[in-house]
């Protein structure tokens, strides 16, 4: 019998052993890591462009494998510069908020005499010192001027706030749901998806001085908890708490999105994002507050099923152009912007406003929502040539009432009516491989009183469900495609045509495109051209017909290989900020005169760029350093187009 008994214990320590194999097989979570290979950037998308953000949101690519996830992390700024910089309120925004002494507010922009030399060791009270080989940069510890939580309730710091997703990160978006809500949004390669993070919290409780290491609110919310490696904070990739998309409609039977999601850009007109790949030629679009119960009526007030005429954000299946009627006084016109807001993620320049109003608002976000990948669509073809991937992405602002509203952004109000402007959006896109552009108009279908949206209940005169004989019904009956009066109402992707962009001559198809931004007014696109090294500079202004020009103005050469792109000005005139990762340099070009005016330089691998607009800043990612470099671009400090701090220290992956 002891023979029976011995097998039946060997049998299970294997097993026991292979559990434990398989759970050391799990690799090293991220949780701990604070910022590693720093791909994507952006800013609180709660707080608007002229207010300071408090939140630094990173996204870690974990580049080099060395975890079993890539992670985001949120960066606390205003702990950052008070751990360095004597009055950061009074040199950052020139507001004088009783929390400096008065020898600090002899010189507000100075550093702390708490800042340690180099090669000094740091810890939670002293977390900067002077960087070994640019001693006149600062250098902070990365972990501890991320926001940490409180787990157990005795309100302490416990632990860093992470959440952790798959490798290769390629672009952060956020977008604002309410004052106290919002989404990011990150291109995931590993994974080949669009993984969504909720964030709520750290508003409510500003910085403190006093307690510069007490816990924050700030959340994030993706599934965690329901995922697979034994890791409580890694996002759910599937199942109903599934925060990555990767199928339209999360139907599996549809084609699964490309394998190489690189951009991301979130509309301001409507609750929309796009989703660019370098290697294929779709772009996905996401409607961020897509009902979760299915299609919603087209005016929630309305139980008719009658469309909502009334707002300048409504918009029909209709794609006649009409001629521009509006004012084209000085008053009105696009040059009299007076907005200065600017990018964020090397996508956009921002809305622009005028004496005659500015964009309509996106319309509001109604309970119940998640966004959802709601068309795919491969647009990077010209024929049976030029195929290959998308990259760079930019919404063409839109300026009520002016002469620069181009016709095919304009929609009728109904059937027969007057032409709204601003009711449709413009957006470029650049090729990956190629030097072109691909023009596109997303829009959505509103039914008339004899049609039904695909998915939605049939409903009679009064707004009851009914059935397909008309008769009334208790439960909605959903309406299939191919049912008379069955009208596809979900947004969509439509062409626009095509328009090159002469840079340096290359071989047909040898050229490379970056990132591209419109100016604030909608004039002129900016795009990056990664191969060879050069900025180019397209007319977009709306001529007499309607129509955008689309012809290339002209260039300025840059360094090899350049990538992200970001756009600010400073109250006179509008710069680009280019990324270029093999010289380890920003090149700031003056966008009046069209000219470099400084390379500044950063960390190894500088790559995306988010503009601080409140306080002057440039935060660049430096993604083979594991640092944040912070560029310095206000016009009244001598720290101009210089490096002034990191968020991270020098020495890279201290494991």
């Amino acid at each position: 019998m002891s023979r029976p008994k011995s097998a039946f214990a060997c049998a299970l320590a294997v097993l026991a052993a292979l559990g434990a194999c398989e759970r050391r097989n799990q690799g090293i979570s991220a949780a701990e890591a604070g910022i590693y290979f720093p791909a994507a950037l952006t800013l609180d998308p709660r707080v608007a462009d002229g207010d300071p953000a408090r939140w630094l949101f990173v996204a870690n690519a974990n580049s080099n494998l060395a975890y079993n996830a890539g992670s985001l992390v949120a960066v606390d700024l205003d702990r950052f510069f008070h751990a360095w910089m004597n009055c950061p309120s009074l040199c950052l925004y020139k507001v004088d908020d009783g929390t400096c002494s008065a020898a600090a507010k002899t010189d507000p922009c100075g550093i702390r005499e708490t800042v340690q030399d180099i090669g000094e060791d740091v810890d939670a009270d002293t977390p900067c010192r002077h960087a070994a080989f640019r001693p006149q940069v600062i250098e902070c510890e990365d972990t501890q001027v991320i926001a940490r939580v409180d787990v157990d309730g005795d309100g302490e710091s416990d632990k860093p706030l992470s959440v952790r997703m798959g490798s290769f990160i390629t672009a952060l978006a956020g977008w604002s749901r309410s004052a106290k809500e919002a989404l990011l949004l990150a291109t995931v390669k590993a994974d080949p998806s669009i993984t969504w993070v909720e964030l709520t919290g750290g508003i409510a409780k500003p910085f403190d001085p006093e307690r510069p290491l007490a816990p924050t609110d700030l959340s994030f919310e993706c599934g965690q908890g329901t995922t697979d490696l034994f890791d409580s904070g890694r996002c759910a990739r599937s199942g109903d708490d599934s925060h990555a998309l990767r199928f339209p409609f999360d139907d599996g039977d549809n084609r699964r999105i490309g394998p190489e999601p690189s951009n991301i850009l979130v509309s301001k007109l409507r609750n929309w994002a796009f989703v660019t790949f370098a290697t294929t030629p779709e772009v996905v679009l996401i409607d961020l507050a897509y009902p979760v119960g299915g299609q919603l009526p087209a005016n929630p007030d309305d139980t008719t099923g009658e469309p909502d005429t009334t707002t300048g954000t409504s918009t029909t299946t209709s794609t006649s152009t009409t001629s521009d009627t509006t004012d084209t006084s000085s008053t009105t016109d696009a040059s009299s912007t007076t907005d200065t807001s600017s990018t964020t993620d090397a996508t956009s320049a921002g809305d622009t406003s005028t004496t005659t109003g500015a964009p309509p608002e996106p319309e509001p976000v109604p309970p119940g929502t998640k966004p959802l990948i709601v068309d795919a669509r491969s647009v990077f073809l010209i024929g049976e040539s030029f195929g290959g991937g998308g990259w760079g992405m930019a919404e063409r602002p839109c300026v009520p009432g002016s002469s620069q509203v181009p016709n095919v952004t304009k929609v009728p109000v109904t059937a027969d009516g007057e032409p709204t402007d601003c009711g449709r959006s413009l957006i470029y896109s650049s090729f990956r491989t190629g030097l072109f552009f691909a023009r596109l108009t997303p829009d959505e279908a509103l039914p008339t009183a004899n049609q039904v949206c695909i998915g939605a209940p049939r409903l009679d005169a009064e707004g009851n469900p009914i059935d397909q004989e008309g008769q009334p019904i208790d439960a909605p009956e959903p309406v299939q495609a191919g049912e008379p009066g069955a009208l596809l109402c979900t947004p969509q992707i439509f062409s626009a045509g095509f328009t090159s962009a002469v840079g340096f001559t290359v071989p047909q198809g040898s050229g490379q495109m970056g990132d591209i931004a419109f100016s604030r007014d909608g004039r002129r696109l900016f795009a990056v051209q990664s191969s060879p090294g050069a900025l180019l500079f397209v007319d977009t202004s709306v001529d007499e017909r309607g129509e955008t020009r689309d012809e290339s103005a002209g260039l300025v050469e840059l360094c090899s290989g350049p990538s992200r792109m970001a756009l600010f000005e400073d109250g006179a005139n509008e710069y680009a900020a280019v990324s270029c990762p093999t010289p380890s340099e920003v090149f700031i070009i003056d966008l009046s005169g069209f000219r470099v005016v400084a390379n500044v330089a950063t960390g190894a691998g500088p790559h995306p760029i988010v503009v601080d607009q409140a306080r002057q800043l440039l935060y660049v990612g430096n993604t083979l350093d594991a640092t944040v470099s912070v560029i310095d671009i206000a016009r009244d400090r001598p720290t101009r187009f210089a490096e002034i701090a990191r968020v991270g220290l020098q020495t890279p992956y201290k494991r």
